[in-house]
Formats: C-alpha cells, sequence, structure tokens
C-alpha cells in the first residue's frame, strides 16, 4: 500500500494503509513513454493497484471523447490525474482540496509553460522568438513562486510522498532534462531539491529511470525539425491515407514540342502579373474593410453583428463553415493555434475580399478546430487560386444558408466567442481580417 493513502486517508482513520485500501485492478491505455502514462503507472504503485498497459489506443465505444490516458476497470476513467487518483487509492476526505489544487496547478499553468518551452528547444515545434521567450518568462516565474513556497517543505501535501508530488514532478522531468541548467537548478535550489527527492523514491523510479539533468540549454535546430516533421510524414494517419486515395491523380502538363523557331530559352521569361481571382465577380454591396474596422473597434454584440446583417449581400456573398479533418492530430493546444496561424499568414492576400473567425475547442490531447469564413461571391475562394490551397484540404466544407435561424445563430457565436458551439468547449480563438 502507497504512502498516498497514509498521508490523506488513514490520517482521519487511524487505520493501516492496508486495512483502509482495497487493490483495484485494470488496464490503461497510454501512448508509451508519454508523462500521463507515467503519472497512472507511479500512482498505480503507490497505491498497490494492479494496472497493466493494453495499448496506445482506447476502444472508441468506451473512450469516444478519445482522451489518453484511459482506464478500464471496475470504472472508465480518462485523464492521467483523475486515473492516479483512483489507483492510488485516493479518498475524498480532508486532505483532498489540497492534493488536487496541485493537480490542477499542474495540469492546467505548470505543463503548458513547460511543453511551450521545451518542445521548441528540442526542434519539436517551430514557434516564433516572441512566443518562445513568454513561455521561458512565464515558466520561470512559476519556479520563482514554487521554490519560495517549497523552503520549509519535503512534500506537497502533508509529510509523505504523494500523487500531488508524483503529478508535479512528472510534469517537470522535461524542464529538468532539457533547458534548466546548472545555474538555473541554483537559483531554484528548492524545487531542486525537492524534483531529485521525487525522482529518487523507489516507486518513481521504476517507471521513469535515470533522469538525465541539462548541461546545456537544449536550441532550436532548423534540420533538426525538418527531420522530424519528415518522419512524422512519413506514417500519415488513416485519415491523411484515405484523403490520398479519394483524390483524384492531377494529370501532369504535356511538354510543349520546341518549334524550329523557338528560341534556346537562355533568357528568363517575365512572368505576366496574376490576375485578380475575383475580378470577374459582381461587386458585393459589402464593404470588407468598413466591417473589420468596426469588428476591431466596437462591441461585437451590439455594433459588429448588426453592421453585419444590416450590410450582408446575400446575392454576391457566401459564409462557409468548416472542421478540421484530423483532430486525432491535434495535441497541444498551442501547436494547434500555430496550424491556425500558418494558414492564416498563407492567405494575406485574400483577406480584401475575406473575412473569418477560427476557434480551438476543448483541452489538449482532446481538440478540435473549427470556423466560420465569409467570401466575396459564391464559390469556396481558396478553389480559386493554388496559392491558397495548402491547407484548405484539411478541413471539411459546409455552405451555410444563413435564411436558417440555426446557421445564423451559429455564425454569431463564432463572431462573437461566445455561446453553446453545438456542445464544443471554447480554448480560444484567431481572426482572419
Amino acid at each position: 500500500m502507497g504512502a498516498i493513502i497514509e498521508v490523506i486517508h488513514c490520517a482521519t482513520t487511524g487505520l493501516t494503509a492496508a486495512e483502509n485500501h482495497i487493490m483495484t485492478k485494470g488496464k490503461v491505455y497510454g501512448k508509451a513513454g508519454s508523462l500521463g502514462l507515467q503519472k497512472v503507472l507511479i500512482a498505480a504503485k503507490l497505491g498497490g493497484s494492479d494496472v497493466t498497459v493494453a495499448g496506445e489506443s482506447a476502444p472508441h465505444d468506451k473512450f469516444p471523447l478519445g482522451v489518453l490516458p484511459a482506464y478500464e476497470g471496475e470504472k472508465l476513467l480518462f485523464g492521467a490525474e483523475s486515473i492516479a487518483a483512483h489507483v492510488a487509492g485516493v479518498k475524498d476526505n480532508a486532505g483532498f482540496p489540497e492534493l488536487v489544487q496541485w493537480l490542477v496547478w499542474a495540469e492546467r499553468e505548470l505543463l503548458p509553460n513547460v511543453l511551450g518551452y521545451v518542445l521548441p528547444s528540442i526542434s519539436a515545434a517551430k514557434v516564433d522568438d516572441k512566443t518562445l521567450n513568454s513561455y521561458r518568462e512565464e515558466l520561470f516565474a512559476q519556479l520563482k513562486q514554487f521554490n519560495q513556497l517549497l523552503l520549509d517543505r519535503t512534500y506537497l501535501v502533508g509529510e509523505r510522498l504523494s500523487i500531488a508530488d508524483v503529478c508535479v514532478a512528472v510534469d517537470l522531468i522535461p524542464a529538468f532534462q532539457h533547458v534548466l541548467v546548472d545555474n538555473k537548478r541554483k537559483e531554484y535550489q528548492n524545487v531542486t531539491r525537492w524534483f531529485r527527492t521525487i525522482i529518487a523514491q523507489k516507486d518513481v523510479h521504476q517507471v521513469v529511470g535515470d533522469v538525465q539533468l541539462a548541461k546545456e540549454v537544449a536550441k532550436f535546430c532548423k534540420n533538426k525539425y525538418d527531420q522530424l516533421q519528415s518522419q512524422h510524414a512519413a506514417k500519415p494517419s488513416k485519415q491523411q491515407d484515405k484523403k490520398k486515395e479519394d483524390k483524384p491523380a492531377k494529370e501532369q502538363p504535356k511538354k510543349k514540342e520546341k518549334d524550329d523557331d523557338d528560341d534556346m530559352g537562355d533568357e528568363p521569361v517575365e512572368k505576366a502579373p496574376a490576375k485578380d481571382p475575383f475580378a470577374d465577380m459582381p461587386k458585393a454591396n459589402f464593404n470588407f474593410d468598413e466591417f473589420k474596422k468596426v469588428y476591431s473597434n466596437e462591441d461585437t454584440a451590439t455594433k459588429a453583428l448588426p453592421y453585419f446583417w444590416d450590410h450582408f449581400d446575400a446575392a454576391n456573398m457566401s459564409i462557409w463553415k468548416c472542421t478540421y479533418k484530423f483532430p486525432q492530430d491535434l495535441t497541444l493546444s498551442f501547436m494547434a493555434c500555430n496550424l491556425i496561424s500558418g494558414m492564416m499568414q498563407r492567405l494575406e492576400k485574400l483577406n480584401k475580399n475575406a473575412f473569418a473567425s477560427m476557434i480551438l475547442f476543448g483541452t489538449d490531447n482532446n481538440l478540435q478546430i473549427g470556423g466560420v469564413w465569409v467570401f466575396r461571391g459564391h464559390q469556396l475562394a481558396f478553389e480559386l487560386s493554388p496559392d491558397w490551397q495548402v491547407d484548405y484540404e484539411s478541413y471539411a466544407w459546409e455552405k451555410l444558408d444563413v435564411s436558417n435561424d440555426a446557421n445564423k445563430k451559429l455564425v454569431n457565436e463564432y463572431f462573437l466567442w461566445e455561446g453553446d458551439f453545438e456542445g464544443k468547449k471554447f480554448n480560444q480563438g484567431k481572426i482572419f481580417k
């Protein structure tokens, strides 16, 4: 029986851990080596539970949300923290709220900043310097406060090891491995002392092994990033495979046979200016620039939305809803946001004739992207130019009939970033304007 029960359960009952805990037995699904799976396996050891790893994919009929890790036993549970609490035998009593606060802090506040700083540094993700610096500064600010709090503590809850220690320490492993070098470890000496204490515990060490502390700060390497991206591309998901099968092969253009009168082609041929894809369309009685000014500077509900619907030209404009086809590939929120930002950056020449609100829904490892786009004309604008087609095929597109009240409500919600969103939970949004 693990120490976690003794600290938050036995203290209130006066019984030993063995007398209080009925061993749980079940199987867990999760990605090998992931932080979440490590938390569950350590917690199982602390609680004396019999937990086996059943694979990296959980059965969809039992876990339709697709969140990993997932646990199948006397209960169906998803999420590392909830599973860890269960298999460790945590009970809802006097010590429970204090423990929960650490689990929530680690998951919502600490881990996003750890990964936001570490993943780009080890070339697993690509972000701009400003974003990277923001994650780094926020992480160091959190560690400074955490370091002060640990000044007179050995463990986070009570006087013995708990899953609060386990979850927070596991979330810090990537930072200690890649960016917290010697001078930073000295600066946050209480955090370092506590971290080394936790990972040296027998049950923890058996799962995470020897943690090699960083000797130098990892830095982004474009070659390594490209290599990782190519490795990922070499193993497409089933949905991506199907997309390729469904897409008809484009015919190769026939080579023009040289005329005897043709020159040798030594001099570069000057390209004619690209034709505006909207040039032949009737001009809509809607000024995108004016609407964007109202949307940016005025209240959305009382000013921007009334302006939009009052000026909307249904004869010469269209509204489209999009949904990302491969949500299983979305893991971290900031990486999904980079996906949206990258799409918008590649569409700069479209902005005179379009407006969009793209929204990220859900939480890490359970994300979805949706959007509402407004175009001049009734054709899906991405199809008008090859320069605009890099990203759009990754989305399913539906033209909305805005005379339908439900569709109009949907547009309002996407513009407001408020509403029920057909049951999806708002995370954050980006505007194309």
